[in-house]
């Protein structure tokens, strides 16, 4: 007889957010070791007040510890739990996995605390690490998708394939506590939720391709409607955030997938992500059907007003789709969204005019429509990378310097100083002017409302005369926000 499977611990450190929604990722990875026998034990900073301790309490009996990185804060909170296991049980084989370890596997694994690295996508890969593990054994070679250390060497195997997304174990949800999320949004009820892999597009500083390649891989129809209506049934969700890269890449199982939801009388609401110029492929009565079958907002990815940066980025889109968008959401009662990225190369004075003009003649189309922004984090494994680096940025000399790569307060090269204050001025505007970066799900009435109103009024204003000095009202908010934690008020639930 083998070795009976061992519990497995999965640590998602913290990114910083408001947002707390169990972490699809882990749950993806869990689903062929739950498929094995293997007891997985999830710890997420999001819903623990002490995440080393839970660690290592969660620990008891495990053979591994996988801990989830992408570029950014989540490094930080990572390396710190590696670091306490490893002081506490130094037998223990530590893995590291996500977007940042599979990108630069080597110099992940230059840390003194992981043991190994997943490249790629990682569910059987993980499994066959664990397994390895499970029986004793620490070298793993001839792991496919996988990177180890054997003595002081690291060792990289071949990678693995593409494994379609319908070969996959079901998703085990129920592996974590889903009312610990629920009481940490004030009784929001809300999951993340994957139906695809990747996306045929080839914008520069997108680095998805270094996992998926440029392909786009569907789970079939009749399964994402069946899990995704059990899923609702189970928690009583308001919604689910469906994740996928790009949703309506093929139109008919969009509507597909809307009309057997009508069919079973689903009554949850969801979100997807796609480009505005997918919605130009929708008719008007195929958008009503998407709005009738539950979804309430989608995300598009615009990334700038500037048809010269856009092209420098190799994002192919028409801004004229954007506008017709706006428009055909706002008719259909779908709330759209849209990302902006400031600080991309080569980005002037300008570029920036054209963005602000374009976010304005969206807003006039689309009274409701709501921006959310990020500063260029030049993410490694993306194709833009080498040119940012040749443009200044110092690439970090290891893992834990990737830490500070977090596009929210990012400084650049050629964005820092008064430059930088300026777009973080802008930004804040735009906040405020445009409901950006949190969705709120219940609005304010009332009283309140009509503040929101006037505030957001005069951020637009200001916005169309780039006219962010002296941010008044952005000091406000700031202050009723602080007065608020010290009252102990609860924020509005919200989604980003």
């Amino acid at each position: 007889m083998g070795v009976p499977p061992k519990p497995v611990v999965l640590f998602f450190p913290s990114y910083y957010s408001d947002e707390a929604a169990p972490p699809l990722a882990l749950i993806h990875l869990a689903a062929p070791l739950v498929a094995s026998g293997h007891e997985v034990r999830i710890v997420d900073s999001a819903v623990e007040a002490d995440p080393q301790n839970a660690v290592l309490k969660a620990l008891d009996g495990a053979c591994a510890l996988g801990v989830s990185m992408v570029t950014g804060p989540m490094i930080t909170e990572g390396v710190k739990v590696a670091a306490v296991v490893r002081a506490a049980r130094p037998e223990l084989p530590i893995v590291a996995g996500g977007w940042h370890p599979s990108i630069l596997p080597e110099q992940t694994l230059k840390s003194p605390l992981f043991d190994a690295v997943v490249k790629g996508q990682g569910e059987i890969t993980l499994l066959e690490i664990v397994e390895r593990w499970n029986s004793g054994e620490r070298d793993l070679t001839g792991v496919a998708g996988s990177f180890f250390k054997r003595g002081g060497e690291v060792v990289g195997n071949a990678p693995r394939g593409y494994t379609d997304i319908n070969a996959l174990p079901r998703r085990p949800f129920e592996i974590v506590d889903f009312e610990r999320y629920a009481k940490k949004c004030h009784g929001f009820r809300w999951i993340l939720y994957c139906s695809s892999h990747g996306c045929p597009w080839d914008c520069s500083y997108c680095s998805n391709a270094s996992v998926y390649g440029r392909n786009w891989k569907p789970l079939h129809a009749d399964q994402t409607v069946d899990e995704m209506a059990e899923l609702a049934s189970r928690y009583s969700l308001d919604v689910i955030d469906i994740i996928d890269d790009n949703y309506l890449v093929r139109r008919d199982r969009a509507t597909e997938i809307a009309e057997k939801l009508l069919l079973k009388g689903t009554r949850f609401e969801y979100f997807i992500q796609t480009r505005t110029d997918q919605i130009d492929r929708l008719s008007d009565g195929e958008l009503r059907l998407l709005r009738r079958s539950g979804l309430k907002r989608i995300f598009f990815g615009i990334e700038s007003g500037s048809k010269r940066v856009l092209k420098t980025v190799n994002k192919r889109l028409d801004l004229e789709t954007a506008y017709r968008t706006a428009e055909r959401c706002h008719a259909a009662g779908v709330e759209a969204s849209f990302n902006l990225i400031f600080g991309l190369p080569g980005e002037e004075a300008e570029d920036l005019k054209d963005t602000i003009a374009m976010v304005d003649a969206i807003g006039r189309r689309n009274p409701d429509a709501a921006f959310f922004t990020n500063i260029f984090s030049p993410y490694p494994g993306s194709p833009i990378f080498p040119e940012a680096v040749r443009l200044g940025v110092r690439e970090p000399a290891s893992l834990e310097e990737w830490a500070a790569f977090y596009p929210k307060i990012q400084t650049l090269p050629w964005l820092k100083g008064k430059a930088h204050a300026r777009i973080q001025r802008i930004r804040d505007y735009i906040r405020i002017g445009y409901s950006a970066r949190k969705m709120v799900v219940h609005r304010p009435a009332g009283f309140k409302d009509l503040v929101r109103r006037i505030l957001q009024g005069l951020a637009r204003s200001r916005l169309r005369r780039l006219a962010v000095g002296f941010p008044v009202e952005v000091w406000a908010l700031r202050l009723w926000k602080h007065l608020k934690s010290r009252w102990g008020s609860a924020e509005p639930v919200v989604i980003n």
